[in-house]
């Protein structure tokens, strides 16, 4: 298949971001995801199609064009969601197209991928933002059927391939500590990964949502016993998000 037959379902691009990965980044953010999360702060990108907004399905080439106009002024790209790796044909070959730009290719991922799908896309893929959705019960938080990630996460780590993870911080839905010290356990060895508190907001949310999670938000004593929890395990690089 010619490379420009491909093509990339896009809800949004953001042309420069300084949250997704390090330094000034264009953010893309498909549409379409394999999960749908209570607390998702881009519920807009789950569903493929989106009948309330209209997403742009781009070329290899014409999302180049992009990149490239951009690409001056920013460091690299993050592919985000939505679900990345459900698209890992095309990011393979897009991440190829743009590492000529010398431009670094990150993904943004709820972790939930098959490794066998992921043989190409991951060796080009410079880093990994990895979010751990909890230890147990993920249904409950997914409301989707799926086991935890931390197989992906340790594969992903021993290639040096994380940059930093995310916890997404919501009592009950969650087994906050737990989850903490199975995250904290994996990321001790390796001083340059971040690991994100999260704590769960309204800002994004469906009204639907906002009722799921209304109640369930971590105070900020748990959330500084949560950062002390991970710190106290060994990981170097904590960061509390409030």
């Amino acid at each position: 298949m010619e490379i420009q037959e491909i093509t990339l379902p896009v809800n949004e691009i953001i042309p420069f971001s300084n949250v997704d990965g390090r330094g000034n980044r264009t953010s893309i953010f498909v549409q379409g995801c394999n999960l749908n999360c209570v607390y998702c702060h881009n519920p807009e990108t789950i569903k493929l199609p989106c009948e309330e907004t209209q997403e742009t399905n781009y070329t290899i080439k014409e999302l180049l064009s992009i990149i490239k106009k951009y690409g001056p002024y920013i460091r690299g790209i993050t592919v985000s969601g939505g679900e990345a790796t459900l698209y890992s044909t095309y990011l393979t070959q897009l991440f190829g197209e743009v590492k000529k730009l010398g431009l670094t290719c990150y993904i943004d991922t709820n972790g939930l991928f098959n490794l066998e799908k992921m043989e190409a896309l991951i060796p080009i893929t410079d880093k990994f933002l990895f979010d751990i959705k909890g230890i147990n019960n993920l249904e409950k938080v997914t409301r989707k059927k799926q086991v935890n990630s931390f197989d992906n996460l340790e594969y992903l780590l021993k290639l040096n391939k994380v940059e930093e993870v995310r916890t997404v911080c919501i009592n009950e839905y969650i087994d906050l500590e737990s989850t903490v010290k199975e995250v904290s356990m994996r990321l001790r060895k390796y001083d340059d990964v971040i690991y994100k508190l999260i704590r769960v907001h309204h800002r994004g949310l469906t009204l639907n949502q906002k009722e799921l999670v209304q109640g369930f938000v971590p105070s900020t004593k748990e959330m500084v016993h949560l950062e002390n929890l991970a710190k106290s395990i060994g990981v170097k690089n904590v960061m509390s998000i409030f």
